[in-house]
């Protein structure tokens, strides 16, 4: 088993794909793990093909057995079997007069055991040499292949302004050949198509991040000038001490010295001193910090939250009104992805199809969507049935609705509406993207908080804001 040989030919892969794709890899230690994960994948499974396929196993074990079988007839018969099965030259006659003819030798059995033995050796050396460059010629171009995608995708990705990192995740993906083009198809049409790139830059802005100014209680830092009696400073009289400073000694005390009999008593005075002086002092200011609690306003930010797709994949929607609804499916997941909220998109005609495109698994539930057929009737009370009981779930809450419709349809049910106010009052926001021009002017003005209306024929878009406050305010 030429474990080493493998190994030097992973090693060997490793290298050159970290070599070809220097600026893909190096920009994801993400993904530059998840390659050279493959690569090990790639090189255990050599392992056990090579292990488990050898065709000369029971040449081998036959082998085995000869080694010790003293039949000298029969080691040659076996011999020239497997040298005509695996195309080597035998001089039959040559081995055939040494063995039979002759005296039976140790050293003409030994001779063409050790024969059998390198041709064998060999012949297995070259199955593994040639099923290894197979194996890795295989791996190479899917690998390659896989990689191609992912540059194409990313690029796609990042003429929308849109983080391609959150692609890696398809490393984690088994995707076929038809599931790849459906990305890069889909990719490709919101890079191309003008009408597309309109909407996308609308819907990118479904809600901007919302914030709000409370006032709070908080702990702040005063610095302030604290006044301290300074006993060096000598700037005022604040009492009468006894000492010996003359310098401020009462003039009482000083009178003393004009009689030679009292200056006895103020020399004894000083000696002893008891001379009465004035006591002096200043005031210096320290700098002092203290804690103190104030009044302060405080900017909230609204984290953003999930976004609820549901799309109309009616008969009416087939053709430009799929693509878009399509696309859009596409971009906003992956607007979804890179702001990191939770998305779920909800496919409507009659019935109703959930895919959950939060997370790693929701890449093969995009897929899915995206690889959909559209047909059937129209009716979005399921969808929104669906979409306010999924708001009560702690994780849905907050979220933004957007119906993707050619709204071809009949009224909602009262039940419906009435749960998409108590939802809007929770803080849920309801919006619409109509598709064309035949759609209901009066009932989707009374539903939606944001509806834009594009016409697929001419790439126009008509934004109609917040139909709920423009009604209130009437």
């Amino acid at each position: 088993m030429p474990v080493e040989l493998i190994h030097k030919q992973s090693d060997h892969l490793q290298k050159k794909l970290t070599s070809e794709r220097r600026v893909l890899l190096g920009n994801s230690d993400e993904l530059s793990s998840k390659v050279e994960a493959k690569v090990s994948a790639w090189k255990d499974g050599a392992e056990r093909a090579l292990k488990v396929g050898n065709p000369f196993s029971d040449d081998q074990a036959n082998l085995k057995i000869w080694m010790n079988n003293q039949d000298i007839d029969g080691l040659l018969k076996n011999y020239i079997s497997f040298c005509q099965k695996t195309k080597y030259h035998v001089d039959s006659s040559f081995w055939h007069k040494e063995l039979l003819e002759k005296k039976p030798n140790d050293t003409a059995r030994s001779l063409l055991l050790l024969d059998w033995q390198k041709k064998l050796d060999k012949s297995v050396s070259e199955w593994y040499f040639e099923t290894l460059s197979q194996m890795r010629e295989e791996f190479y171009k899917q690998i390659s292949d896989w990689l191609n995608f992912l540059e194409e995708l990313i690029y796609s990705l990042e003429s929308l302004g849109l983080e391609p990192g959150m692609y890696f995740d398809l490393a984690d993906v088994e995707l076929k050949s038809g599931s790849m083009k459906e990305l890069k198809r889909w990719a490709g049409y919101l890079k191309n198509d003008e009408g597309a790139k309109k909407v996308s830059e609308l819907l990118g802005k479904v809600r901007q991040i919302e914030s709000s100014t409370k006032i709070e209680k908080v702990l702040k830092s005063v610095a302030f000038k604290q006044p301290v009696v300074d006993i060096n400073s000598k700037e005022e009289i604040v009492g009468v001490v006894q000492g010996k400073d003359i310098e401020r000694a009462l003039p009482s005390e000083l009178a003393l010295l004009s009689d030679p009999e009292t200056s006895v008593l103020f020399d004894l005075k000083y000696l002893e001193s008891r001379l009465l002086s004035f006591e002096m002092q200043g005031i210096t200011e320290i700098d002092q910090e203290k804690n103190i609690l104030v009044d302060e306003s405080v900017e909230e930010v609204s984290k953003l939250g999930p976004m609820i797709l549901c799309v109309d994949t009616s008969g009416s929607m087939y053709g430009t009104p799929e693509h878009i609804a399509k696309a859009m499916a596409l971009f906003l997941s992956t607007v979804a992805r890179k702001q990191s909220r939770n998305c779920y998109l909800i496919n409507f005609s009659t019935s109703i199809v959930t895919f959950d495109l939060t997370g790693k698994k929701g890449l093969e539930s995009l897929i899915k969507f995206l690889s959909s057929s559209f047909h059937g009737g129209t009716d979005v009370a399921p969808a929104l049935r669906h979409a306010t009981e999924l708001m009560k779930n702690e994780s849905y809450e907050n979220a933004d609705v957007l119906v993707i419709s050619d709204f071809i349809m009949g009224e909602l049910p009262i039940n419906v509406i009435k749960n998409i106010e108590e939802q809007r009052d929770r803080g849920n926001k309801f919006n619409s993207l109509v598709i064309g021009d035949c759609f209901m002017y009066q009932q989707s003005k009374t539903q939606f908080d944001l509806e834009w209306v594009y016409n697929p024929y001419t790439s126009g878009i008509q934004e109609l804001v917040n139909f709920k406050k423009s009604m209130s305010l009437a």
